[in-house]
């Protein structure tokens, strides 16, 4: 069965209290707070408040750059609407990180375009408030990552990261210092991590329940859960889903995408497809892993994704059609037309190294391709997290191609709630004499494509707030 990707993590952190460090006003980062690692000199975070003209919601909200030696990341927090005073460091506040994948995407696609607090308004010129935001419960960060992807950058000189597990010890150094110094009322609760697009989480995962094993002594974050949606942890799996994808009707279409011809080419080539892609899995060799993308992409994958663009057929949807190059969506380009208008860059206090923002970093794009991270499997990660107690949810829209939901392992599914999807879930003790009950489940969202919570809204923040409170879904 694969294992499909995406994410909400919980995380609950110890850390110590630690000193904040205004600047001088002559420094160039003189409008922001800077917060220095206990650990490390070299890692610190500034950071700034924003009110509601950037972003259109009643809660704190703030932006800033984690500096870790030579890499600079991007992050917009916010916190919780239904929490406890922010003043109140007795309780726990939950808190969310949201990861858009690609590799190469900006995570301000999620916050502006799915899930955040505000979403970009029909003129690409303000934002308007999201009552569904998943900051209902929970505080919620998002972050570009890997350095080089959006907002965040790297020094001049400094090679771009090519692979999820460089990116998640950054990530790691992030958490730790965030969580410990910075906004310590998260440090004593389960705080969720989701991400989205690409398969950044389970490796993310692994870093830190490594990391917190390898030094005890430094601040810790501890790992609850993962929620893990329309992700890209087995390329095999995903290619076999193309052919129930676009030649049967079980993704709730009246009738296949595909006729009979193409069904049939792509029926002939898929054994071919999964040979050599297991062969990538048992030999992870770049110039191995290469050679079973082209053949996958060659006799599977091409008949779909070689006609998503403009004005073709859309990727992450199948039955909605694709109005822009690359994303199909509109809103999208509204979105990096937003943030690169001078009074975002004003109120953000983008540095000058920043010329311009954009939604895709090709460049990060390319570096992970040259390194084959995508072509590798994680399932290994997924079940090493399972192995180590840590909660694992993985959903899908059920009209998404890109990470789609077949070949997945979905026999058995009951349905969810009112009908709103599918849903199977198993609870594990998966260590002898321990009464933690480790927690699997597998959603499917019924008229939802690779954006869940754009498409279901409602059905996507009531998943979220499900997950976050313990309750099953079937």
């Amino acid at each position: 069965m694969k294992l499909l990707p995406w994410l909400a993590a919980f995380l609950s952190s110890t850390i110590a209290t630690s000193s904040q460090v205004p600047l001088a006003e002559d420094h160039p980062h003189s409008n922001f707070t800077i917060y220095r690692s206990n650990v490390s000199p070299d890692h610190s975070i500034r950071i700034k408040r924003q009110n509601a003209t950037l972003c259109n919601t009643p809660v704190d909200q703030y932006t800033g750059w984690l500096d870790v030696g030579h890499h600079h990341f991007f992050f917009w927090y916010f916190k919780s609407e239904n929490a406890a005073s922010a003043d109140d460091h007795s309780s726990s506040e939950p808190l969310a990180l949201w990861l858009t994948g690609g590799p190469g995407g900006s995570s301000m696609l999620g916050m502006l375009q799915e899930l955040g607090p505000c979403l970009i308004n029909d003129y690409g010129n303000g934002t308007d408030y999201n009552p569904y935001g998943w900051n209902k419960e929970t505080a919620l960060i998002f972050v570009d990552q890997p350095a080089g992807v959006g907002f965040s950058y790297l020094d001049e000189g400094e090679p771009l990261p090519g692979d999820s597990f460089t990116s998640a010890a950054d990530m790691h150094l992030f958490l730790q210092l965030f969580i410990s110094q910075v906004f310590p009322e998260h440090e004593n609760g389960p705080n969720p991590i989701n991400a989205f697009q690409g398969h950044y989480l389970p490796a993310l995962g692994v870093q830190i329940i490594s990391q917190n094993a390898l030094h005890p002594k430094q601040p810790q974050v501890p790992l609850k859960s993962l929620a893990i949606g329309n992700g890209y942890v087995s390329p095999l799996d995903t290619a076999f889903g193309y052919w129930e994808t676009l030649c049967t009707t079980n993704p709730g279409v009246k009738e296949p995408i595909f006729n009979s011809t193409r069904c049939d080419i792509m029926a002939t080539n898929l054994p071919r497809c999964l040979d050599v892609s297991k062969a990538c899995y048992d030999h992870p060799d770049p110039a191995i892993c290469q050679a079973a993308s082209t053949v996958c992409w060659d006799g599977v994958i091409k008949y779909y994704d070689g006609e998503s663009y403009a004005g073709g057929r859309n990727r992450f949807d199948i039955t909605a059609p694709c109005d822009i190059d690359d994303f199909c969506y509109a809103n999208t380009a509204l979105i990096q037309t937003y943030l690169n208008l001078p009074s975002s860059f004003t109120s953000l206090s983008v540095p000058k190294t920043i010329k311009n923002y954009t939604v895709l970093s090709e460049a990060v794009e390319s570096a992970f391709e040259r390194t084959n991270d995508l072509g590798i499997s994680l399932i290994p990660a997924v079940a090493y997290l399972l192995e180590n107690q840590i909660d694992v949810l993985i959903y899908q829209g059920n009209l998404d191609l890109a990470c789609g939901v077949y070949g997945e392992g979905v026999e058995g599914m009951g349905e969810w709630g009112r009908k709103v999807g599918t849903a199977k879930e198993v609870n594990v003790r998966m260590r002898e004499g321990d009464e933690k009950k480790t927690r699997f489940a597998l959603v499917t969202i019924d008229g939802s494509g690779h954006m869940v919570p754009q498409d279901q809204p409602e059905v996507a923040l009531d998943m979220l707030n499900r997950w976050l409170a313990g309750k099953a879904f079937n």
